[in-house]
């Protein structure tokens, strides 16, 4: 006897159809890097983490600006510091 699930001859059943609309067939476009940006100048062995808590406003400007500028997030921190670092032995 068969049952909803089977198909013919005891066969698994087809998959489930999904809907898709116009979004789902939109092309990406991906993104081109370098070598040197996709594993970085420096070996991830080198690397220590750094964990801190920010305002939201904050975070959100500073994504914003690594990726208005294509850099990575520990690219403009570096950035940052450098030029206060530069900043303070003027004063």
């Amino acid at each position: 006897m068969k049952t909803c699930n089977q198909g013919k001859k005891g066969k698994k059943p087809m998959a489930k159809t999904q809907v898709l609309d116009g979004t789902d067939l939109a092309p990406v476009k991906p993104r081109a890097q370098s070598a040197t940006r996709q594993r970085g100048v420096v070996p991830s062995a080198e690397l220590v983490p750094m964990q801190f808590k920010m305002p939201r406003e904050f975070v959100r400007a500073f994504k914003v600006a690594a990726a208005s500028n294509d850099m990575k997030f520990n690219e403009l921190l570096k950035a940052c510091f450098d030029a206060f670092m530069k900043s303070q032995q003027q004063v």
